[in-house]
């Protein structure tokens, strides 16, 4: 009697450790895979909090964790996850599955790792919508990614950087006793690679004075530039830490400087030479543009604007 013909199995499913796969279930009009696991005899439980050998089974859960696609196609993995009590914590626990992330049990660890891959190139609620998945979901895998990362993480030698805020939460998430500094993070750049080595929490002197800390005495004195705004918490920190740096004011903040400088003295100008108020109408923002456009870009709009002449 000839053995029973079993289903034959991709190497990219067989890295479920102690779960089998039962079958597969397939939409091709939705280009989607269900991959139903089930769990050996011989398998393991541990607690998803410490480790430790669970006891007696309490109960179970379905459980449908997102893979990573394949061919195009959407892969989801669906198993039963036991529930067991942990003597360690004298609590039912969940099991520890090897293969979803621990953050989010609704994706695999290659997913998992994926998606980290992806925001690296855009932006969470980009990748969110590429894979198919909730935003908060992608937002959990890869906070709890980059925690993982930080561990082994080394701030590079640097002699060129760059300081600078950006909003981290809105004024409507401002906590009790916060104040508006404390909803930014000051963010630091290696000016020759273009990349973020460091960030911290609020826009203070502290924040900088904790980078600096960081890369120790030695490497403070080392660093020969520092381009910041003009905010006097960075530039008091540059001054006391690194005393052979050269503080630079980014170009940004110094046009904005000087274009309201130069708004002012044409708002002194035009009420010296119109003190009755006749000619308001031209500090309007819509004729501004009359002031800065470049001669040769008049001349063209000009021609531009001119209706087409019948032949």
């Amino acid at each position: 009697m000839r053995p029973k013909p079993e289903i034959y199995i991709p190497q990219v499913f067989r890295t479920f450790q102690g779960f089998d796969i039962k079958d597969i279930k397939e939409w091709r009009e939705e280009r989607r895979m269900e991959l139903i696991l089930e769990s050996r005899s011989d398998r393991e439980h541990f607690c998803c909090r410490c480790g430790c050998d669970l006891g007696q089974m309490d109960g179970r859960y379905f459980l449908r964790s997102h893979h990573m696609r394949v061919m195009g196609w959407t892969v989801v993995v669906c198993f039963w996850r036991e529930k067991r009590f942990c003597p360690a914590c004298n609590k039912i626990r969940s099991e520890f599955i090897d293969f979803i992330c621990p953050e989010s049990p609704h994706v695999t660890e290659e997913l998992a790792w994926w998606l980290t891959r992806l925001t690296e190139m855009t932006s969470v609620l980009a990748v969110s919508r590429l894979e198919s998945l909730d935003k908060k979901t992608c937002y959990r895998v890869d906070k709890y990614v980059l925690r993982r990362l930080l561990q082994g993480y080394k701030i590079p030698e640097v002699t060129h950087i760059a300081v600078d805020e950006v909003y981290a939460r809105g004024p409507k998430q401002k906590k009790k006793g916060e104040t508006r500094d404390d909803l930014f993070l000051t963010v630091i750049v290696d000016i020759k690679t273009h990349k973020v080595i460091w960030v911290s929490k609020g826009r203070s002197k502290e924040a900088l004075d904790e980078f600096f800390e960081l890369i120790g005495k030695q490497a403070c004195q080392n660093i020969k530039v520092v381009a910041t705004d003009q905010y006097d918490g960075y530039a008091a920190s540059v001054n006391e830490c690194c005393p052979n740096a050269t503080l630079v004011w980014d170009r940004f903040h110094l046009v904005k400087h000087f274009n309201e400088a130069l708004n002012e003295d044409r708002r002194d100008e035009l009420e010296r030479l119109d003190p009755e108020g006749k000619m308001e109408d031209l500090m309007n923002n819509k004729y501004k543009y009359i002031f800065l456009t470049k001669k040769k870009n008049e001349l063209l709009r000009k021609v531009v604007d001119q209706p087409a002449v019948a032949s």
